[in-house]
């Protein structure tokens, strides 16, 4: 109980100080940045709005890949890989409008769909796990291009995701920006190595060539020994900016083509992080990931022009069945707020609540969290339900 204890304390105290922070800011003005620009603090606060979605029986109710698009009206694009299947429902009146099947062989294939961009409904990209093919659909189904990737030596093919440390690819005139890994030998790659990888390459929609970007992972990420390196990025109105599992410092560029800056966006929840031991067990390796301190994703708000970082505290475990459960879900998290120039101007924990993060979209509403965490009272098997959290000034 003593540490358990301590930990509650930790966070009783965060929220303290948190509250004072906030009335010392209504007292004595906003906030100011470097340049001396007043900085309004933010919160994220549930509404009583909601999105519930029926779904059928070989649908689960968490995605495993979503997407929002805002054409004439607002579209919601959910993967499902037992099917294939990229379901395109309406968001107007919550209804299935579209199911885009894809052949895993023979003629106008794609293989086994991993994860999907959309930029246009006529222009919808589907990427495979481990391979350098890309097709480019659109909401027919139909496949009207394959572009196969010539991926960069000691470089994965394009890793990209929207739920699982969300990196979405960017389209840059005929380029598709995409993130890569290192393509080394995980457990044996030293600080040396793994500070000379790249973090995202850009694709020639033409001809499938690439181009490394200048974003490169940090320089003493492993310096004080092995930590997980996966990572998160997003593109900003005018940023690069990546997220690193156990790394407090975000990393910016304003061009593909300029070395990464970083900037502090420290969790009011997350004070340093645990070595991973290689030699651990395999239960060890799961408490690992169901308990030690890290950030996932980040995401750009492009109405609100701000970022959401999501953060995990450490938590404590009793049992082997909370380990297996929270190394897929969390038990508590918090979602940091970041202005356009990644000044932190909030920050919302999610303690007693049970949404799940990685299933998160944005509109123009607000931000849109998942309400299928298994340990929500309120949870519907049949439904892909959404609670609605709107950005407000403190």
């Amino acid at each position: 109980m003593g540490r358990r204890q301590n930990t509650l304390d930790k966070y009783k105290l965060y929220k303290i100080s948190g509250f004072i922070v906030m009335i010392l800011a209504m007292v004595f003005g906003c906030e100011k940045d470097e340049k001396g620009k007043a900085i309004v603090l933010k919160k994220l606060v549930q509404s009583s709005h909601s999105i519930r979605i029926p779904i059928d029986s070989l649908t689960d109710n968490r995605s495993m890949q979503l997407a929002y698009h805002q054409g004439s009206k607002g579209w919601f694009f959910n993967l499902n890989p037992k099917t294939n299947e990229i379901q395109m429902y309406d968001m107007e009146n919550k209804t299935l409008h579209k199911r885009l099947r894809f052949s895993v062989e023979g003629n106008n294939s794609v293989g086994r769909i991993f994860s999907f961009y959309i930029h246009k409904l006529d222009s919808i990209f589907l990427f495979q796990q481990f391979s350098p093919n890309i097709y480019l659909t659109d909401t027919s189904g139909s496949v009207r291009k394959k572009i196969t990737v010539q991926v960069p030596e000691m470089h994965t093919s394009p890793f990209v995701h929207l739920t699982y440390f969300s990196s979405p690819a960017v389209l840059v005139g005929e380029d598709l920006v995409v993130k890569t890994r290192p393509a080394d030998v995980h457990n044996q790659i030293t600080n040396d190595v793994l500070s000379k990888r790249h973090l995202t390459y850009s694709i020639n929609l033409n001809n499938g060539e690439t181009e490394l970007l200048s974003h490169k992972f940090p320089n003493n990420y492993l310096v004080d020994g092995y930590r997980f390196f996966d990572f998160s990025f997003a593109k900003g109105l005018d940023k690069w900016v990546y997220s690193f599992h156990s790394d407090h410092d975000l990393y910016y560029s304003d061009a593909r083509n300029t070395s990464l800056a970083s900037v502090t966006a420290k969790s009011n929840y997350i004070n340093g992080f645990r070595n991973f031991d290689l030699s651990g067990s395999k239960e060890e390796n799961y408490r690992y990931f169901a308990s030690a301190p890290n950030y996932k994703s980040i995401f750009y708000d492009k109405f609100k022009n701000v970022y959401y970082r999501v953060c995990y505290p450490e938590i404590e475990l009793t049992s082997e069945e909370e380990i297996m459960k929270y190394r897929f879900v969390p038990k508590m998290f918090s979602i940091l707020i970041l202005d356009s120039e990644l000044n932190v101007i909030g920050e919302t924990l999610f303690e007693k609540e049970k949404f799940l993060p990685d299933n998160l979209f944005i509109t123009e509403a607000g931000v849109y969290l998942s309400k299928n965490h298994p340990d929500n009272p309120d949870l519907e098997e049949d439904y892909l339900s959404f609670a609605l959290f709107e950005l407000l000034d403190l």
